[in-house]
């Protein structure tokens, strides 16, 4: 957590998860509900 967070500091951009400096976990699936708030 503490990569992704400073990693999004510093980057232009961001966008970065916690799973992007997670490569032994998988990312859970998005629910209906997460994936209508990304849409908006």
């Amino acid at each position: 957590m503490l990569a992704a967070l400073y990693a999004n500091s510093k980057s232009a951009k961001g966008g970065f998860k916690i799973h992007d400096f997670m490569p032994h976990e998988s990312e859970q699936p998005l629910t209906l509900e997460q994936a209508m708030e990304t849409w908006a």
